[in-house]
């Protein structure tokens, strides 16, 4: 109200000191009561002209706090296109309005072009882990096959080298004060966890490499992308986009001629193995949806592999105890113990890797982790078992490899941080 303007109109017989308070309490104008309408006509024109004049001062001047506002925010680094909210200002047919649009496309710029910066950089820190996972994981099936030809069994060798990574991770966790307080349902969640990949995913390796070679076990491991997916887009933990869709296919095509090259007809049992062998991709693939969806993520990741493992070993304990199958090891150094160690190191390290990992860049694409499973399974096979693969296995697993290239992690929720300096000395 105090931008509309006020004439007073008096009957006083002291004029000027009526018209000086009427201007101080801000008056437009003063008139006596005798004037003439032209004149009150001329002056209500004048300011009605005036009110008018700064209404449109105090738009333009609006506009330009708004379009300041956008560049702070621009400055900050913290911004997308949306949030500058420069629209209408763009629509104006003015030159602040056509400065409105300069800036907005300069800001939109700058966001796609760091955005695909950030995603460029998310895709090769991913596929870093990718391999990393994958080189590390590919030693359990050489492992394995080789401590079951020194007379082992996977019970027995399941609680030692979880026991092993549970003491590992523990350690590391309690030396950085991590060791955490959990409620009912975070420990049911390490429950679960332990029974999925601590017990069952653990146990089916070391069952299926004695009767599976190791690399061929590692290229039917890649069948945990297309459960994943499959899973993933169920549920919609993530978007299953066509890119994404057409990669997976070309992976299960080259699984397909994997398990064409060892199928045979006449070897009933040999078959059966293989196809027992296909639930171990299914375990890792619920593995990744439930890390995905269901981990408390204040736990630190040492505590959380570290309490699955020892929940693991726990719970395999009197399953072992009463069925006899408890092994001795030492108490001088062999093969074997070298052997278990050395498991143990490498499941702990494929496990917090894969953690890391699927909280990173999401369960799709760690899924595709499989495929540099593959690689390292097949390779450390070859290296430490030799093992070898006909022509037709490495048509697949070149096959394999496309589809990996052809996923990228899921895009990140988090706010876009554009670390570019855009104040002058």
């Amino acid at each position: 109200m105090r931008d509309v303007p006020v004439i007073v109109i008096s009957a006083l017989d002291d004029e000027t000191e009526s018209v000086v308070k009427a201007i101080e309490l801000g008056a437009e104008d003063f008139l006596p009561k005798s004037f003439d309408p032209v004149l009150l006509r001329a002056r209500l024109g004048a300011s009605l002209s005036k009110k008018r004049f700064r209404d449109q001062e105090r738009e333009y001047f609006g506009r330009i706090e708004r379009l300041t506002e956008a560049a702070e925010v621009l400055e900050s680094g913290r911004f997308n296109p949306e949030s500058l909210e420069l629209d209408e200002l763009a629509n104006k047919d003015d030159p602040l309005g056509r400065l409105a649009a300069v800036f907005r496309g300069m800001a939109g710029e700058i966001y796609e072009r760091e955005l695909k910066l950030k995603k460029m950089i998310l895709t090769l820190q991913g596929s870093f882990l990718v391999l990393a996972v994958g080189l590390v994981w590919g030693l359990t099936p050489a492992l394995s096959r080789m401590a079951s030809g020194l007379g082992s069994n996977p019970l027995g060798l399941a609680i030692w080298v979880n026991g092993i990574a549970a003491i590992i991770c523990l350690g590391i966790a309690a030396y950085r004060r991590k060791l955490p307080r959990l409620n009912r349902s975070e420990f049911m969640f390490f429950v679960y966890w332990a029974i999925i990949a601590g017990i069952l995913q653990r146990m089916t390796t070391f069952v299926v490499t004695e009767h599976v070679e190791a690399a061929m076990l590692s290229l039917i491991v890649t069948l945990q992308g297309f459960m994943v997916f499959g899973f993933a887009a169920i549920s919609r933990m993530e978007q299953a986009s066509p890119r994404r869709l057409f990669g997976l296919l070309v992976g299960l095509i080259g699984v397909s001629l994997v398990l064409l090259t060892r199928f045979d007809m006449s070897n009933g049992a040999q078959n059966a193995w293989l196809l027992f062998a296909m639930a171990l991709p299914l375990l890792f693939a619920v593995e990744a949806l439930v890390l995905a969806g269901k981990r408390p993520e204040h736990v630190d990741i040492f505590a959380s592999v570290g309490l699955m493992m020892a929940l693991s070993t726990a719970l395999l304990g009197p399953w072992a105890y009463f069925s006899g199958d408890l092994m001795t090891l030492g108490p001088s150094v062999g093969r074997l113990e070298i052997l278990v160690v050395l498991m143990g190191v490498v499941g702990a390290s494929s496990l917090l890797l894969a953690f890391h990992l699927i909280a990173t860049a999401g369960a799709v694409f760690y899924s595709q982790s499989a495929y540099a499973m593959t690689i390292a399974g097949v390779i450390w096979g070859m290296l430490l078992l030799n093992e070898e693969l006909s022509p037709l296995a490495w048509i697949a697993f070149a096959i394999i490899i496309i589809g990996m290239y052809l996923v990228e992690p899921k895009t990140s929720d988090e706010e876009l941080v554009i670390k570019r300096n855009f104040k002058t000395d």
